[in-house]
């Protein structure tokens, strides 16, 4: 091996300085920055096979999350926290700048397609100016509790979420180098994007009471998913109006009561095809459909490939 010598002055008319920094010898711009920054990505693309409830603790941190398929119902110290694909790729952002709790319902049948990026709440205040992003509204007493916000992903943020994806986060070194640099692409749009202030977001907001009654209802739907339902039965069943009720889903969980039954009976329709081996003709049956055509039709536009891509899937 090649050995490094001391620098050695070659103008015994301009000695060096040996106790000068390099800085003091140039002209211009130079910076030295070491972030440090302890960056978590997690990622997952599954198929969820049991409906049940989690709950975990989880430290002071940021987290962005980008929802690219399925839904995610959650509550962090109780607030409640939905995020939904229905009408596209969605981007969430919470702070927690203490430990929380975290509660999570997963639902057999419901592929999930997300990424969630963490940093510690405390790297936030060291590494980000809050004031050149869209937390500089909020104060010392907002940021004490839990705040969740939205921003709206583009295309650089779906690009990025396929950097991601594709990275071998656990067993390439340029793996976890590119996944990062794309996951402080992500963490950087939605901070930029993320409005806590907009009507949008505020409308979406339950309290916990309503939280509450809104997961019931969906349960009662998930209960007697294979059973005929109606609006009309439903608000009977829960003393509600039919507009009360359909205004307390759709703002909940971001689809109306028609819709989540629909997509849910398509999912059941999936686990089968992939579990089961059953036939397109039977998966159109158990989800309602009278015409395999108009199944087909429904099926490729909600999973974006048509049924026909779960056979041969079943491990029977």
């Amino acid at each position: 091996m090649r050995e490094l010598h001391p620098l050695r002055n070659r103008d015994p008319a301009h000695p060096i300085d040996h106790g000068t920094s390099v800085i003091d010898y140039i002209e211009g711009r130079c910076s030295f920055s070491n972030l440090g920054l302890d960056l978590s990505i997690h990622t997952n693309d599954s198929l969820e096979r049991l409906t049940g409830h989690q709950q975990f603790s989880i430290p002071p941190k940021i987290t962005v999350a980008l929802m690219l398929e399925g839904d995610l119902e959650a509550t962090i110290n109780g607030h409640p926290v939905y995020m939904t694909s229905h009408d596209g790729p969605s981007g969430y952002l919470w702070i927690n700048s203490r430990e929380a709790r975290l509660d999570r319902w997963t639902r057999a049948g419901q592929r999930i397609r997300k990424i969630n990026i963490s940093l510690p709440f405390a790297q936030l205040l060291q590494f980000v100016d809050l004031s050149e992003t869209c937390l500089v509204n909020l104060s010392d007493e907002a940021l004490a509790d839990v705040q969740l916000l939205r921003w709206k992903p583009n295309a650089q943020s779906l690009r990025f979420a396929e950097e991601i994806f594709a990275s071998d986060l656990e067993h390439s070194a340029i793996g976890r180098l590119t996944g990062g640099m794309a996951a402080l692409g992500l963490l950087r749009q939605a901070l930029m994007q993320s409005e806590p202030d907009s009507p949008d977001t505020q409308g979406q907001t339950l309290n916990s009471r309503d939280a509450k009654r809104a997961r019931m209802l969906r349960d009662f739907i998930l209960e007697h998913i294979e059973e005929t339902l109606s609006v009309e039965t439903l608000a009977r069943n829960s003393s509600m109006s039919p507009s009360t009720l359909q205004r307390l889903f759709k703002r909940a969980y971001g689809s109306t009561i028609m819709e989540f039954i629909r997509t849910r009976r398509l999912e059941q329709a999936r686990q089968k095809l992939l579990e089961d081996g059953i036939t397109v003709g039977e998966a159109a049956h158990c989800a309602g459909y009278s015409s395999t055509a108009n199944f087909s039709t429904a099926f490729q536009r909600a999973f974006g490939y048509p049924p026909s891509a779960c056979i041969g899937k079943s491990g029977k």
